[in-house]
């Protein structure tokens, strides 16, 4: 999996340099676009222990690099930080805890549009998972690992606003294979075009 993480920057690369090379002075417009997004997240609380004290609304930010031509398909590269869950357990005591997990996809996309400007994607890939722990009595304490087998859906909509611009809305279902960690959000999205 990890020659996965090597692979995507170098396929990027690739086409990046193709597209380079290949350019004319009076070339069709860039084919490569970056978006950013930000919305709120639920989580799908899977918890046994302190199941009623999880705050399940939480945020995600997401980061895109896509090559888009001219056909309905597109693929890409997709960061971010996806807050799952937080939890507050025993306030105003000596054993008062604060507990943060968080993902952080390191995945793949394929979008394909359905109409001029509503479209689908699948993500998939790795997502580092972090965890970090403040309690009154013991202090900070940080663990991160990796989850291997990340996927996720969105459904979408953008409109161009000028030729370089785009502004949308997707609702993103998101699953973390480690700890079966499911969360759906709406982000808020811009992008532009390289």
């Amino acid at each position: 999996m990890r020659i996965f993480i090597v692979y995507i920057p170098c396929l990027i690369l690739c086409f990046m340099a193709n597209e380079t090379v290949a350019q004319q002075p009076d070339a069709k417009p860039s084919k490569f676009t970056l978006y950013a997004g930000l919305g709120p997240n639920y989580y799908f609380n899977n918890l046994g222990v302190g199941k009623d004290q999880v705050n399940e609304l939480n945020y995600a930010f997401v980061a895109r690099f896509m090559w888009e031509p001219e056909y309905f398909l597109s693929i890409g590269f997709e960061t971010g930080y996806n807050k799952l869950y937080t939890v507050k357990a025993g306030q105003g005591t000596v054993n008062e805890t604060h507990i943060v997990n968080a993902a952080i996809p390191l995945q793949g996309v394929v979008t394909m549009r359905f109409f001029q400007h509503f479209y689908g994607s699948f993500t998939m890939g790795q997502s580092i998972l972090l965890n970090k722990v403040t309690s009154a009595s013991k202090g900070e304490e940080n663990a991160s690992t990796f989850s291997m087998s990340d996927f996720g859906v969105a459904a979408g909509y953008k409109k161009a606003i000028g030729t370089k611009w785009f502004l949308g809305t997707e609702l993103k279902a998101y699953y973390s294979g480690k700890l079966q960690d499911r969360n759906m959000g709406l982000v808020f999205m811009a992008g532009y075009r390289l």
